[in-house]
C-alpha cells in the first residue's frame, strides 16, 4: 500500500505499539488479525492522506513558501541533540506528543486521535515540551 518497505516496517511497529497502548487483549486469532489489519490499514491511509495534503499544499503554494536552505550537518546534529535532551526532560506522555507533533509533523487533532486523548491535552503537552525545548535552547545560548 505504501510502496516503501521502511515505511511499511514503521507502520508495523507503530501498530504493535498501539496495541500495547490500548491494552489490546487477544481473545481469538481471528479477532487479533482483524484488529491488527484494520489498525495498520488506517495508519497507512492516514500517512498517504497526509503526504497527499503536503504535496497539494506544496503544489499550490510552493512559490510562496520558497525553498528553505538546508541546515548544515553540524546544525542538524545540534538540533537532534537538543531534541533528544528535551524529550528526556519531559514525562513519557509529553514526549509521545512531541514525537507525534514535532518530529512526525502531525496536527494536534491527529495526535489526539492516535494517542486517545483530547486535543486540549495534546495542546497542553505540546506547550510543556516547547517550554522545555526553549529552556534548553536558552541554556545553550548562555553557555555558547
Amino acid at each position: 500500500m505504501l510502496h516503501d518497505r521502511q515505511e511499511a516496517h514503521d507502520v508495523t511497529q507503530w501498530t504493535y505499539l498501539r496495541a500495547m497502548e490500548v491494552g489490546f487483549e487477544v481473545r481469538s486469532r481471528g479477532e487479533a488479525l482483524v484488529w491488527l489489519y484494520g489498525t495498520a490499514t488506517r495508519r497507512c491511509l492516514a500517512l498517504l492522506r497526509d503526504e497527499g495534503n503536503r504535496k497539494r499544499i506544496r503544489d499550490a503554494h510552493g512559490a510562496e513558501i520558497g525553498a528553505s536552505p538546508s541546515p548544515s550537518p553540524e546544525a542538524q546534529a545540534v538540533g537532534q541533540d537538543l531534541l533528544r535532551r528535551a524529550l528526556r526532560a519531559v514525562d513519557v506522555r509529553t514526549a509521545e506528543i512531541a514525537l507525534l507533533t514535532h518530529v512526525q509533523g502531525l496536527s494536534v487533532a491527529r495526535a489526539a486521535d492516535i494517542s486517545g486523548i483530547s486535543e486540549r491535552t495534546v495542546a497542553r503537552e505540546r506547550r510543556v515540551f516547547e517550554a522545555a525545548l526553549a529552556r534548553l535552547m536558552a541554556e545553550g545560548e548562555s553557555h555558547g
